[in-house]
């Protein structure tokens, strides 16, 4: 089952990193997760205020062109 992808907050900033900022924290977790499935690993987030390790959800992911790898 794929997620809903969801529409990224748009920032008012007048600052330009600022308002790219959102969108490069999408790209971080998608990175995340899927580094932490090729390597086997989970992925620390926090829940209820406690860091828990969950397991990489592949639709962050499996269909995002800027987390795939880049060939050489």
């Amino acid at each position: 089952m794929r997620a809903v992808k969801q529409e990224l907050p748009v920032s008012k900033l007048k600052d330009p990193d600022m308002r790219a900022a959102p969108a490069a924290m999408e790209r971080a977790v998608r990175r995340a997760h899927r580094d932490a499935h090729r390597h086997g690993t989970g992925v620390l987030v926090v829940e209820n205020g406690k860091m828990v390790e969950v397991a990489p959800d592949p639709a962050l992911y499996e269909d995002d062109p800027a987390t795939r790898p880049k060939k050489r």
